[in-house]
């Protein structure tokens, strides 16, 4: 039987508290943005459709996600307005169901949805809450005898009602029959707004079955507002990353230090030290050491490889076996070689080491005359003096020699020395 949920996420809020001139959904956490988060965790239910609810000025986000599907909300007029919209331009069939997220809660899991989306299978309504005994702003779930009777805007609740320590995520699931009580909602309140949590009372009254679910951890649930929430989301997510590593055998130094991307994958017995970033799309092998204050991303790391510290590897660098990368040295688009080294203050950009290939202190690959990028060729076991500037294109042959201090812009040939070094004068000093 085909899954009959769909999923609805709410993206229209322009987000002025983020003091950004892009959509509050559009802002990064993790190297993703807030949008990309949710819609990662709701494809994991494999629904049988997603539809993403924008306003007018967000047309252009349909240019970075190009397979969605996008309902333009033509007026802000609230969360039910915006359902409402769904409504107005999706045929809806009689046993389909509906998850309603929202695009700036990048923290939500796979198994809350899971749980409400087992809920709804036997219920009209199921509300995801949380417990806050510090809540300053969200919706505030009020039960009767455990049973749910509405949700109160906390800028509508009483005194007595904000002591309510069961707040409402925004998150629900609902059937055919409470998904169409959306179009009684009214604006009777204070900001004239079409609130979605009036949902509760409407069903309430219909006397539709009305279930709740608490998140596994209150974080899960929360929202992202201002940058501060944003900050606090970054760290909420990192330090699950570096749990999950941690459960599979990574060994952090100081794991608090460390920052990791969500694609990241690491290999087994690798030994991380502090203040290293992991940006997106790395791969990191077995038996790796990857030493203090090292930058690595769009990396592909084998097995057995020392890298820093103070390393960058940028995007389009591939580490084979045994190799080494050391301090202060920058790898761009260039292959290093099984057991290749590339010890200290080096540049490699757009080449191709071999295996056993040694590179001296000092020494850079010139791949760019200002116009075109070329590329660099250093076959198996060539030594490179330091202080060498290797002017591309040009090809290093194999078991050859550069001299320290040379600038090579012409090949050099096997089982060679090449050397450029001007001759050295020793003259008498003057008084």
């Amino acid at each position: 039987m085909a899954n009959p949920l769909n999923i609805i996420i709410l993206a229209a809020g322009k987000g002025t508290r983020m003091n950004s001139d892009i959509p509050k959904v559009l802002n990064e956490l993790n190297n993703k943005t807030m949008l990309a988060h949710v819609l990662d965790e709701s494809k994991l239910l494999k629904p049988k459709k997603i539809f993403i609810i924008i306003n007018k000025n967000m047309t252009f986000i349909k240019k970075i996600f190009p397979k969605e599907n996008f309902i333009i909300q033509p007026q802000q007029l609230g969360t039910g307005n915006a359902v409402h919209t769904f409504l107005n331009k999706v045929k809806i069939e009689r046993n389909d169901k509906f998850l309603v997220l929202y695009g700036d809660n990048p923290l939500v899991t796979i198994s809350d949805l899971r749980l409400m989306y087992n809920k709804i299978r036997n219920s009209n309504l199921v509300l995801l809450g949380f417990k806050n005994n510090n809540n300053k702003s969200y919706g505030i779930i009020i039960r009767n005898k455990n049973k749910v009777r509405e949700i109160i805007e906390f800028k509508e609740a009483s005194q007595k009602q904000k002591k309510i320590n069961i707040c409402n995520s925004g998150i629900m699931a609902l059937d055919y029959s409470s998904l169409n009580l959306v179009k009684k909602i009214d604006n009777e309140n204070r900001k004239k707004e079409y609130y979605l949590t009036d949902i509760v009372k409407l069903s309430k009254q219909s006397r539709l079955k009305i279930n709740l679910v608490l998140a596994q951890n209150k974080k899960n649930a929360v929202g992202v507002n201002d940058q501060i929430e944003l900050l606090e989301a970054e760290k909420i997510m990192q330090d699950r990353l570096r749990k999950k590593f941690i459960k599979q055998g990574v060994k952090f130094v100081d794991a608090n230090t460390v920052y990791l991307s969500p694609d990241t994958k690491i290999g087994k017995n690798v030994k991380i030290e502090p203040f290293v970033v992991i940006g997106k799309k790395v791969k990191v092998g077995n038996n790796v050491v990857i030493k203090s204050f090292s930058h690595l991303e769009e990396t592909n790391v084998k097995n057995k490889v020392e890298i820093g510290p103070y390393a960058r590897l940028r995007p389009g660098s591939i580490l084979e076996d045994n190799s080494k990368i050391g301090n202060f040295v920058e790898i761009k688009k260039s292959k290093i070689g099984k057991g290749s080294k590339v010890n200290h203050l080096s540049y490699i950009g757009d080449a191709l080491l071999g295996n056993k290939v040694n590179i001296g202190a000092g020494t850079i690959t010139c791949n760019y005359d200002g116009k075109s990028k070329f590329k660099t060729l250093i076959e198996d076991f060539a030594f490179v003096g330091s202080n060498s500037s290797l002017i591309a294109p040009v090809k290093i042959g194999k078991n050859s020699l550069v001299g320290a201090g040379s600038s090579i812009s012409k090949n050099v040939n096997d089982n060679s020395l090449a050397i450029t070094r001007a001759e050295q004068k020793n003259l008498r000093k003057k008084r």
